[in-house]
């Protein structure tokens, strides 16, 4: 089996071999885990010490060798004093400040058909309730089929609720006129996963990123035109991409792409489906750091939907776990992971590729 892969957790639990490339270039190979606890050159260092699934084991800071590896890995300063310092910043949370998302009870049935004209239900969300404070990241975590997008879409307004109800910053969601939802969607944008079927193919990579500048009256041509090649660059693109279209783009810049418009109009809250999983990992710490940066500078609120738990134990505040459509588990996030108490919790962390295997540490 030859297996292509940036999760080195994966190739710690699965691979006999590894070969490291860089800029087209094979840089090390040998035995996995020989490599892995053992990387001799700086690129692989910086991989290794960029993995997530690290950041619930170690909080060094990874030393900086004299090779370009930008973008940097996950495991840096910013990071790393947001994780450390997570219970205190729960701490200030006014008690009696209301959560900016409240979501009661909400139902979402799907009816299927079957043979003939039978129907069948399928509750994809069931009975969930969610509080998200203002400025916090919120992580929605399952396995596929667990409900966490649906979730998502019902919050988003993509899809109506069959029951409960959704609240943002006091406001029902059910009952916005058409003037309210356009402003609710300012301030609310959404990441989703597929890179490749979320972008149009007939729009350039700087209109896709200007669109929502542009139906919402922001700014003039020149303006939006300046605030592209600022997005690109926060993002970790040239501005030469601005003129190019999804097809000639890989599936990690599609998606950073797709980060950068979300950016465009300097949203509140943002809708994370999976927003990093196309990324290899050193693309995925910028994209965090980045993420982790604006929520510091702007007061971002983040809704975090993914499967990856060792992403989520670096940058969700609170966590929910979905099985089935409903919220088995629920509470901060180094109190899931250091006590789980439900069993499908704990199998899911015990499910993280290489939670086991013991990478190597910079001194």
């Amino acid at each position: 089996m030859l297996f292509i892969t940036h999760d080195l957790g994966l190739a710690a639990d699965r691979a006999e071999h590894l070969v490291v490339m860089y800029k087209g270039q094979v840089v090390e190979s040998g035995p996995s885990r020989e490599i892995l606890t053992d990387p001799r050159h700086p690129y692989t260092k910086r991989l290794v010490s960029a993995a997530p699934s690290l950041a619930s084991k170690r909080l060094e800071v990874a030393r900086q060798d004299d090779i370009d590896v930008s973008p940097t890995g996950a495991i840096e300063a910013p990071m790393l004093e947001r994780a450390a310092e997570r219970e205190e910043q729960a701490d200030e949370v006014p008690a009696s400040e209301p959560p900016l998302i409240q979501i009661k009870d909400a139902q979402k049935i799907y009816k299927l058909r079957t043979r003939g004209l039978a129907k069948k239900e399928v509750r994809a969300v069931d009975s969930v309730s969610v509080d998200v404070a203002r400025g916090t990241t919120t992580a929605i975590v399952g396995e596929s089929g667990s409900g966490k997008s649906t979730l998502a879409k019902l919050f988003l307004q993509l899809e109506p609720l069959t029951s409960g109800s959704i609240e943002f910053d006091g406001r029902d969601m059910t009952r916005l006129s058409r003037k309210e939802l356009l402003a609710f969607r300012r301030r609310v944008q959404p990441v989703f996963q597929d890179p490749y079927g979320t972008l149009d193919p007939q729009y350039s990579v700087g209109n896709t990123i200007a669109e929502p500048m542009a139906i919402h009256g922001v700014g003039t041509p020149k303006s939006r035109r300046e605030r592209v090649e600022e997005l690109l660059e926060q993002v970790a693109l040239p501005t030469e991409l601005r003129d190019r279209y999804p097809s000639e783009l890989s599936g990690g810049q599609r998606q950073r792409v797709a980060v950068a418009r979300a950016l465009a109009l300097q949203p509140e809250v943002l809708v994370l489906d999976e927003a990093v999983s196309a990324l290899d990992v050193l693309v995925q710490g910028q994209i965090l750091q980045l993420l982790t940066k604006l929520q510091h500078e702007l007061g971002l609120t983040y809704l975090f939907i993914t499967h990856d738990l060792a992403v989520v134990r670096l940058v969700a505040d609170n966590v929910c776990v979905m099985r089935q459509g409903q919220i088995v588990e629920r509470g901060t996030t180094d109190e899931l992971f250091d006590n789980p108490r439900e069993e499908y919790t704990q199998r899911l962390l015990e499910a993280i590729p290489g939670a086991s295997f013991e990478f190597a540490t910079e001194a």
